[in-house]
């Protein structure tokens, strides 16, 4: 235990010395947020609007905006512990693995020491987008999710962290060089937002591409996180069940396999098994690594 959380002190050391590479971690997800809000989200503003012609636009633009924070802070919770392993790939690059090779530090504890680093890192960021998107929302449109549905939130949040870490720092033990480092968090960040049906609802496409979306674990856990976040917003559309069911179905509120609904605590399983075999699958992968 001492081994590790050492390895996790100097991992959290070495990734806070990049201070402009942390600040703009932090400030990509907000940008994102903000253009969305300010300017992207204008779309589906109009669209709902043509669906709910009695709720003014502030109510709508409110609900959307809530929905793509979800979005923001799942894609979060992967990208910023996945910058976290950076210190992964500069030991490798380095050589100062050569020095690991001969110590009597066991491949697991080095494993969970980049993982563990990337958790922390993780859940610090995503709470930091999700205190200041609450804020955000709160002095733009007046909405509040509540005290319980925030620590909800923050709860599936840890979850999604441990989760995205692990499978992250299985991923990384495949990369050598920095070029592909840099190469694969851009590519990353980008594909996370399609498959997390973060910028676009899963409603705009064919049931086949949104059953294969969904059996993947981004957008079920984005899914965790509208309904906390997103679902105080969107009771305020419609009085009616039905209307409020099909925007629910639209925009991945609720996900559907063929035809078998995704539940959350599947969503929770699924995560928490995600966790435990790639933790594994990690320690196997970095001790060919550095052999």
């Amino acid at each position: 235990m001492r081994t590790t959380r050492a390895l996790v002190i100097r991992n959290l050391r070495i990734y806070a010395r990049d201070r402009m590479g942390v600040f703009l971690s932090l400030l990509s997800a907000l940008i994102l947020l903000l253009l969305y809000v300010l300017f992207l989200g204008t779309l589906q503003v109009d669209n709902l609007t043509e669906k709910f012609p009695d709720v003014d636009t502030d109510t709508v633009s409110a609900y959307v905006s809530s929905w793509v924070f979800a979005g923001i802070i799942m894609i979060t919770t992967f990208t910023t512990g996945f910058a976290a392993l950076g210190t992964y790939v500069d030991d490798r690059v380095t050589g100062r693995f050569k020095e690991f090779r001969v110590s009597p530090v066991r491949r697991s504890q080095l494993i969970v020491g980049y993982q563990v680093s990337a958790t922390i890192v993780s859940l610090a960021m995503s709470y930091i987008v999700m205190a200041i998107g609450i804020l955000l929302l709160k002095l733009m449109y007046g909405v509040w999710p509540g005290a319980v549905n925030v620590l909800v939130a923050a709860g599936y949040t840890a979850l999604l962290s441990a989760a995205f870490s692990a499978l992250s720092s299985w991923a990384i033990t495949f990369v050598a060089t920095n070029g592909t480092f840099t190469a694969m968090s851009t590519i990353m960040g980008t594909l996370l937002g399609f498959l997390a049906g973060a910028y676009l609802p899963l409603g705009v496409v064919s049931e086949n591409v949104r059953n294969v979306i969904n059996v993947l674990p981004f957008s079920p856990a984005a899914m965790l996180l509208r309904e906390p976040l997103a679902g105080t917003a969107l009771d305020k559309l419609s009085p009616y069940d039905e209307a409020t069911k099909a925007v629910r179905t639209y925009y991945g509120h609720t996900l559907t396999v063929g035809s078998t609904e995704i539940l959350p605590w599947m969503v929770v399983v699924v995560l928490a098994i995600i966790t435990i075999v790639f933790t594994v699958l990690g320690s196997y992968r970095i001790g060919r690594t550095i052999r």
